[in-house]
């Protein structure tokens, strides 16, 4: 027999413990995790996924910073961009996404 599981309900908890783990690092820590959310170019379909995780971030106390780039950006110009935010010691992590290319950059950057 299957099981109904109510996945709103599911991920309004999950979102309340990652708010929780977000209060207690800024609290105990004095450090806030930081995503920066990098975008080249104005496709509606990413351009609505970035708006979720600019959202999703907000709502758990994640800050967020916002990398819009044109879309006739060069790579250098990219990469050079992706060494900034791996530089900087409040982004702990990237979702990026090429909004003019089907094929997208994802990055990963440590703590």
């Amino acid at each position: 027999m299957a099981t109904i599981i109510d996945g709103k309900a599911i991920a309004q908890t999950i979102r309340n413990e990652i708010a929780d783990e977000v209060r207690s690092l800024s609290q105990n820590y004095n450090k806030v995790p930081g995503l920066a959310v990098v975008i080249v170019g104005t496709r509606k379909d990413s351009l609505s996924y970035v708006s979720m995780k600019r959202k999703a971030c907000s709502e758990v106390g994640i800050r967020s910073f916002d990398i819009d780039l044109l879309e006739q950006i060069s790579e250098a110009e990219v990469v050079a961009k992706v060494h900034e935010l791996n530089d900087n010691p409040d982004v702990h992590g990237s979702p990026s996404r090429s909004a003019s290319l089907s094929l997208s950059l994802s990055l990963s950057l440590s703590l």
